[in-house]
Order: structure tokens, then sequence, then C-alpha cells
């Protein structure tokens, strides 16, 4: 068994009997992963520190870091807490987030990249062959599913879908209406509406509910007990609190997903919804950085992750590569100026991101919920490449620079 798979014992044998569920108690750490985090705080003590000191400044009330290389997770630590009270518990090491737009890669880019392993998808077909109530607005035929993913499709700026909309369907509806104002391929602009296409076609292709069909082909096989949608109540001690909400929905958000569209459609959507921990996202990671392989079983074919991981140049300069994101120029985006040129990431508008470095065989899990108390606290940008830096400084053998 592979080192990394040692420091969350039992997870591959627990799917394998089908018995990957929400909120089961996690097995307790072997010696390796129990022996591999302490020792590792010499080593990441100034990037645990920078998390601190964001703690400190109210980027967040609280985050969990962890950070993996050469096949072995060596950081998993927790900072702050659950909300912004003062009294609020401390931040658990496996608390339970609300990742947001890490939907689109951990879940449906993923959905659709197994799709395509299946035969059921081709990413140059049109996506009207897949829906056919996308086929109305002129250009709409035009539009592939390659497209959707890298947020090239020609659709119009994000819109408050919402605000308009009472239903699921009358959401879906008014997807499927949007004008094209730009030919597919030759303009990028960051939409959830592409995501939530995309997972309207896995729905119809693999004739299941997104949901089922992510906790069977992907949650359950990876061993990511802790990761789904709409979690139930029992799990609320470990969810931090997300926005206090006085423009949707009026109350404090915890334990029900805070994108607004998502929410109207029932918390399952391809573009957000999504809840995990950092040790789960861990090992999405890792499958990521072993070419579709997880304790050398496989669950994607290599050359589909190479297919999806490489940048799409739609339209050309994009650094945009299927579902993912990639670092730009010398500032490395959120990852900061230490990022590899050929990682792959993402981040969620609440406060989380994922970083999946292949030069390094290492990946970088931050999760904090940083519209707590409220979205307008936007020090989350300058705090990732600030902690970013310090962790890729550490892997590196190196003070920040």
């Amino acid at each position: 068994m592979r080192p990394f798979l040692r420091c969350l014992p039992g997870l591959m044998a627990a799917a394998a009997l089908g018995a990957c569920q929400w909120g089961q108690p996690a097995p307790p750490p072997s010696a390796a992963f129990a022996d591999a985090v302490p020792a590792q705080e010499q080593r990441f003590a100034a990037a645990f520190q920078e998390v601190d000191a964001w703690v400190a400044r109210k980027a967040f009330p609280g985050a969990v870091l962890a950070v993996g290389v050469g096949g072995r997770l060596v950081a998993l630590k927790s900072f702050g807490r659950l909300d912004a009270s003062p009294d609020a518990p401390s931040m658990p090491v496996d608390a339970v987030f609300d990742v947001a737009s890490l939907t689109k890669v951990v879940a449906t880019t993923t959905a659709v990249a197994l799709l395509c392993d299946d035969g059921l998808l081709r990413l140059d077909e049109p996506v009207v062959r897949y829906l056919p109530g996308f086929a109305g607005p002129p250009g709409h035929a035009d539009i592939t599913l390659r497209h959707l993913l890298s947020h090239s499709a020609g659709l119009p700026s994000p819109r408050l879908l919402w605000k308009h909309a009472r239903t699921r369907d009358e959401l879906l509806e008014a997807v499927e209406r949007l004008p094209v104002e730009a030919p597919p391929g030759a303009r990028y602009v960051y939409r959830d509406e592409n995501f939530i296409l995309l997972g309207q076609v896995v729905e119809r292709v693999s004739g299941q509910p997104l949901d089922r069909f992510l906790a069977a082909r992907v949650f359950e096989p990876l061993g990511m007990r802790d990761t789904g949608f709409n979690p139930p109540a029992s799990l609320l001690p470990r969810i931090p609190a997300t926005e206090l909400d006085t423009h949707y929905r009026h109350r404090l958000v915890r334990g029900t997903v805070h994108d607004e569209n998502a929410d109207l459609m029932g918390g399952v959507a391809g573009h957000a919804g999504l809840f995990s921990t950092a040790a789960d996202l861990s090992r999405l990671a890792q499958l990521y950085l072993g070419r579709g392989r997880l304790d050398d079983r496989p669950l994607l074919r290599p050359e589909t992750v190479e297919g999806f991981i490489v940048r799409q140049d739609l339209p050309p300069g994009s650094s945009r590569a299927l579902g993912w994101d990639t670092p730009q120029g010398q500032t490395g985006s959120f990852a900061g100026p230490l990022a590899s040129p050929d990682a792959v990431m993402h981040t969620g508008f609440t406060g989380t991101s994922l970083y999946i470095d292949r030069s390094r065989q290492a990946f970088v899990v931050l999760l904090s919920n940083r519209v707590n108390p409220t979205r307008e606290n936007r020090q989350i940008g300058a705090a990732r490449i600030a902690i970013h830096t310090a962790v890729l400084a550490a892997l590196d053998g190196h003070a920040p620079r």
C-alpha cells in the first residue's frame, strides 16, 4: 500500500464494500500518519504562522490546511474557530466545509472525465446532443462540452438567476435560454452557468442524479466519506458557518449551501453545493497527481487526466484547462510567485482552494470560511498568496521570499 493511503487507513476497504457514507466516524490514524504530521511542525512552521496571522487579521474565522508531497500527507492542521463569534468552538481538523466552486473541479469535471472514459461523452460534441432543451437560441448548436469546461462558450457575463427564478426548473430554463454574445472559443468569461449545464449533462447521460452518480463513481471509490451534497444535521458540529445572509435567506447559513443558485436547485448543482474536508480533498488531489490512480487502483485513464489538466488556449492565451485553472505569469495567481507553471488549481467563493503541483508532486488544500460573517471581507486574496508562498517555500526547503 502506498504511504499516502497509510495516512488514512481503511478508507479504500470501506469503499470496496460500499460502506462509504456521510459522516461515518473517521478511523484512528495509523502509526505512519500519527508520526508524519507532528514531524512536519518545524518544516511548515512559517506556513502555520502565516495562517494564524490571517486568522488574527480576521481574514477568516478559521481554516484547515493540508499538504501532501511524494504520495504522502505531510501536514494537516486546523486554525481558529468555526465562526466569527468569540465563544465559537475551535476549528476541528475534520471540519466539513462548503467548498463552493471547488464543486466544479472535484465533482463535475471529474464526473465528465469519467463519462468520457466510459465512451458516453465526447468533449467536442455539441452540448445540444446531450441536452436537447439547449437547442433553442441562435449559436447554441456551436457550443461544445469543451467550451463549457474552459468557460469559453460565449455566454453572457454572470447573472443573478436566483433573483428571477422561483424554482429549480425555472432556473434551468433560464440557463438554457441564455443568449450567445461571442463565438464559442473566442472569449473567456468565468461563469457558473457553464457548470450548471455540465451538471445537467452528467445527469442526462448517466441516468442518475448528480449527487448519486458522484457518490457511487467518485467519492466512495476514493474513500471520501465526508464529501457530498446536503450534509445531514448530525454533522453540524463539524460544519463552519458561512455568511450571515441579509439579502436572500436572512439568517446565518450553516450546513446548507451558501450559493444562491445552488440553493434554489435543492443544494445539488454542477457549479456549487459540495461539502468536504481537507483530508478528503487530499485524496482527490492525489488521484490527479497519480494520473487517475489511487493506491494503484485506477479511476481514470492517464490520457484522460492529461487531457483535462493541459491548457486549452480557448481563447488564445487563456490560462484555463478543462475545469481547472493554471498559474499565470510571475504572480502564479492565488498560489503566489512560487507556483509551478504546470500546476492546476481552483478556488471557491467561501474561502476554499485546491492547488495540485505536478512538478513537485505535491498538493495544497486550504479551506476557510472567509465569508463569515460577510462576503465583504476580501482579505482572502492576499491571504492565499502569502500562505501558498510559505507552503511552497517549505516544500522547496527555503524561507519564503
